[in-house]
């Protein structure tokens, strides 16, 4: 019988999709807090299970989660929990310990928002939030980082000890999907016209949820400026609001960003934005761990400006498939994406050397086997022996 691993994130779990599909020497559950996965798993031909679990801190409620997810690991009796994201990093994990699960796993997919700014209500929350994630990261098995920085950062403020840390390379990208030759110019040349985009614009894109860390306003206010200057340069912005996030927008800062740049808000084609794009840009200074759209853009052979923030840097090496400028530089950023835009060799070569990087280090088969390696480990170390054992 195959080892049953049970990964837990949170609304977004099915992202774990296709890591899960390659991971094929083991039994593969999910857990999640969206009720709509149901469907998705299903399709994909995975067992899915729901628990309660809401943003921000709730005393009564997250208590309920996690009881809940003790409940859920008692009646699974999974080998392995390896949980995904910030709350159910923490909640999961000793709630999998409480019910007695061999072995624990964390992984921290970037610190977020509350790693991003040093404001008293941040400060407030890493209070709470550290001395939860310490306690869950001793009694896990293993804690999982997607940069170096970030495991340096909670082993120097002893979060986590050294021993029971590892680091792989973001949760990787299909570079089968998206490949750039899988492009068709007609279906390129019909989503320029359903934007209002004719042939000759050239585009830069930027792909991300609406927080202010992410550095829309910064793309924003760059957009405008350059368009004035260069009207063949069209800026787009595909990503949904989050307004129940503390580093939301307001109203007016998204009435500015709608006059600034066109945005097309939650998408589900994005290897094809992507494919029709020049340019892709991710400003952010938020506490990434390797941003996913770094990596699909890389993929899509695409050169890249972002900052020099962890886990960009891993994605982007200056002057070779992009730019990496400093956080909230908005003379610098104007100053890459420009350079970029009127530059179709560079533009081209960096492109080039994005899709080998992307095919070399950061294929999801490559962080499929650095996972399952990981697995098989801990197996071992708990006298399981193989991932199928009685």
């Amino acid at each position: 019988m195959l080892s049953r691993v049970l990964l837990v994130g949170g609304p977004d779990v099915d992202a774990r999709i296709e890591l899960m599909r390659r991971l094929m020497d083991f039994k593969l559950l999910a857990a999640g807090t969206s009720r709509r996965l149901v469907g998705t798993f299903s399709m994909a031909g995975l067992e899915f299970h729901y628990y309660p679990m809401t943003r921000g801190l709730n005393p009564i409620r997250d208590l309920y989660s996690f009881l809940s997810l003790t409940v859920l690991f008692l009646r699974l009796k999974p080998h392995i929990v390896h949980t995904y994201d910030t709350k159910p990093a923490v909640f999961a994990r000793i709630a999998a310990r409480l019910a007695r699960v061999p072995i624990v796993i964390g992984t921290l997919p970037g610190l977020g928002s509350l790693y991003s700014g040093n404001d008293p209500k941040s400060a407030w929350i890493r209070r709470i939030y550290e001395p939860l994630q310490k306690l869950s990261c001793h009694l896990s098995d293993l804690t999982i980082f997607q940069n170096p920085e970030d495991t340096e950062l909670f082993i120097q403020k002893r979060i986590v000890p050294r021993q029971k840390t590892a680091t792989l390379p973001g949760s990787g990208v299909d570079v089968k999907q998206f490949d750039p030759r899988r492009s068709d110019y007609r279906e390129r040349k019909t989503l320029r016209a359903n934007l209002g985009l004719d042939d000759f614009s050239i585009i830069v894109i930027m792909i991300s949820r609406l927080l202010r860390s992410k550095g829309v306003l910064e793309f924003a206010d760059v957009a405008r400026s350059i368009k004035d200057a260069h009207p063949d340069i069209a800026f787009l912005l595909a990503g949904q609001d989050d307004p129940e996030s503390m580093d939301a927008l307001t109203e007016t800062e998204k009435e500015h960003l709608q006059r600034s740049v066109t945005w097309l808000g939650p998408r589900n084609d994005i290897p094809q934005l992507l494919a029709l794009s020049d340019i892709f840009t991710l400003p952010t200074y938020y506490r990434e761990g390797i941003p996913r759209v770094l990596l699909e853009a890389a993929s899509m052979g695409l050169p890249i400006v972002t900052t020099q923030s962890p886990g960009c840097m891993e994605v982007v090496e200056q002057n070779m498939n992009g730019f990496l400028t400093p956080a909230r530089d908005e003379n610098a950023l104007k100053d890459a994406i420009l350079k970029l835009a009127l530059d179709p060799s560079l533009r081209r070569r960096m492109g080039e050397t994005s899709r080998q990087r992307a095919v070399a280090r950061f294929d999801l088969s490559i962080i499929a086997q650095q996972t399952a390696s990981i697995y098989r480990h801990l197996l071992a170390r708990k006298g399981y022996g193989n991932p199928a054992h009685p």
